[in-house]
This record gives structure tokens, sequence and C-alpha cells, in this order.
């Protein structure tokens, strides 16, 4: 999985260079909501500001995923415990002192 991994971010990391590679130079003019808010950069700037955001939302999301499953462990690790408890108490119990349910 390790290695999956980082073959997909050398992948990325290769796409992006042959797209900026591609389009060194290249004028953009951004606007946001009106023209009162643009303004014109390059290519490139877009770009990497475009894919730090990208990351930076991806590791976010990947870390509030792994804080919910440390929880659900945490919490099965729990009943694990209380479990393992009541089976010990019962295996410690004579056949004539535990109760037949059903």
């Amino acid at each position: 999985m390790k290695y999956l991994k980082l073959l997909v971010i050398i992948l990325v990391i290769l796409i992006l260079l042959i797209f900026v590679i591609q389009n060194v130079g290249q004028q953009v003019t951004l606007k946001f909501i009106s023209d009162a808010y643009s303004f014109s950069t390059e290519m490139i700037v877009v770009l990497l500001i475009s894919v730090v955001i990208g990351f930076l939302i991806g590791y976010l999301l990947a870390g509030i995923q792994v804080l919910e499953q440390k929880n659900k462990v945490r919490a099965l690790n729990s009943e694990y415990k209380k479990l393992k408890k009541e089976v010990d108490l019962l295996r410690n119990k004579d056949i004539e002192d535990v109760e037949v349910v059903g």
C-alpha cells in the first residue's frame, strides 16, 4: 500500500510538471463575483496554489477519518474488555451456579 501511494504521488507530480512546462508564461485573469475582484497572474501560480489547497483539504479529510477510526477502535476495545471480564467470570463459576436462560 505504501508503494501504491508513492506511485500515485509521483504520477500526480509528473502530470503537474508536464502541464506546467507546457504552459509557462501563460497569463490568466481570475474573477471573483464580478470584475471588481479580478486580477491577472501566471498560470503556474494559480496551478500551484490550487494543488496546495487540494492537498491540504485531502489531508484534513484523511485526518478526520483517522480520528473517527481511532474513536471506533477505542470503543470496541472497551467493549471487548467488558465482555472478556464477563466470560472470565462465567468460566470461573461451577456448572451448577450458572443459570440456564431460554
